[in-house]
């Protein structure tokens, strides 16, 4: 099997989720990212809080690896851009200021640089790892809403700067697991950033949008307007409260749960017929029952509009509602939910549609919601590169006009 080196154009995207992970294979081209294997695995052994189980957790990155080359030709990348979400992340924004030299020159890249760690040292609390430092906005002297201040001459430079944390024991965890199942991390991304990454286009970012992700155990929300990013949020309620509803109701197996939500589950209990009934399997040594369907569907709207409502309190807490002209993006496995995009709109008051990861090449299975965060895993790596490409560029190219002063002042 031939191994690649994260600098041979490759990218493995390694999504870890509390119900699967999901792990991407793809291939840089150009300005193009080309897919080139799928694979998924249930999770075992990780809660919304964190790892509870190493060795379950291992087995279920290597399976889904493992069955992501199985789908490409012999490929075998070392390392992998790993996305994370879970009651164990903090986020907020803060501020960062530092007073530049009086000399006359315009910020630096190291000044806003700078100012960033300044804004993250004083802010994180000891016991958090940064994930994300994503500057929103700078203020130069008493110019305010600079998008880019590179180059611009002042005395005070303050950004304003969105912060991701997590709990670095949990996350030392997470990176242990990813570790024993034979990978190098090459960056965490937050879930919801990343499924931000391969739903939204900039007109939405500048309009006003929000991105909803309905995971497992979580539902991530992440707010952007004005072309940044504005909030973060983790809630700890998912998809899967649905299906333990179902299952408490019905006293029927979780398998059963799940399919029962996915095949006869409507969140628009109202649109079912008062006659139709379905057939449900109880547990083990337990007889079947007929029931209605509507009582289903009664049991499913209550925990969706109990996961609607809070993602609305949150957003109205914070005042981000008035901002949102683009309205609603709904990502995950439970986006699919009959009846969700209707009740979503409902709820909050605003347009909502579900958003379908865009922007590569490749297999047409991952035209789905459920791998919006997996595709927008190589949208951020692919882009991380490269502004990293381009600042080694312009590094070696200040080496070299320095270099040939240097030659003509000596010589």
């Amino acid at each position: 099997m031939i191994r690649h080196d994260r600098n041979d154009n490759y990218i493995l995207a390694l999504d870890i989720g509390t119900t699967k992970i999901c792990s991407v294979v793809a291939r840089e081209q150009g300005g193009t990212i080309e897919v080139l294997g799928l694979g998924h695995h249930p999770t075992a052994g990780l809660s919304g809080s964190g790892v509870v189980d190493m060795e379950d957790t291992v087995h279920s990155i290597e399976n889904a690896v493992r069955k992501a080359y199985a789908c490409t030709q012999g490929i075998k990348i070392n390392t992998a851009t790993v996305g994370i979400g879970g009651g164990y992340i903090h986020c907020f924004n803060t501020v960062g200021s530092i007073a530049l030299p009086g000399h006359g020159r315009g910020v630096t890249r190291d000044d806003i640089n700078r100012a960033i760690r300044i804004a993250a040292r004083k802010s994180v609390p000891k016991d958090m790892t940064v994930i994300h430092n994503i500057p929103r906005r700078f203020r130069l002297d008493n110019n305010a809403n600079i998008s880019d201040p590179i180059g611009m001459a002042g005395s005070l430079l303050e950004v304003d700067v969105h912060i991701v944390t997590a709990q670095e024991t949990i996350m030392r965890n997470i990176r242990r697991c990813v570790t024993r199942a034979g990978l190098k991390i090459e960056r965490f991304v937050l879930q919801p950033i990343a499924s931000a990454s391969s739903v939204l286009t900039e007109e939405e970012m500048d309009a006003g949008i929000a991105v909803v992700d309905i995971g497992g155990s979580t539902t991530s929300i992440v707010v952007y307007y004005d072309g940044s990013i504005q909030h973060t949020e983790i809630l700890a309620v998912g998809g899967e409260h649905i299906t333990r509803d179902i299952n408490h109701y019905f006293q029927t197996p979780l398998e059963n749960a799940e399919r029962l939500k996915i095949y006869e589950g409507t969140v628009l209990t109202e649109s079912v017929p008062e006659e139709e009934f379905i057939q449900v399997v109880r547990f083990k040594n337990r007889r079947s029952i007929k029931a209605r369907r509507r009582r289903l569907c009664w049991v499913i709207e209550a925990r969706v509009d109990q996961i609607l409502k809070e993602v609305n309190r949150t957003l109205q807490a914070r005042d981000l509602l008035r901002h949102l002209y683009g309205g609603i993006v709904l990502t995950g496995g439970t986006s699919l939910l009959d009846g969700l995009v209707e009740r979503a709109a409902r709820v909050m008051h605003r347009e909502a549609h579900i958003g379908y990861p865009n922007g590569v090449l490749g297999l047409s299975d991952l035209n789905s919601p459920i791998y919006a965060a997996g595709i927008g895993l190589l949208h951020y790596c692919h882009q991380e590169r490269m502004v990293e490409r381009a600042s080694k560029g312009s590094t070696v190219k200040h080496l070299l006009v320095r270099s040939l002063e240097w030659l003509r002042e000596t010589f």
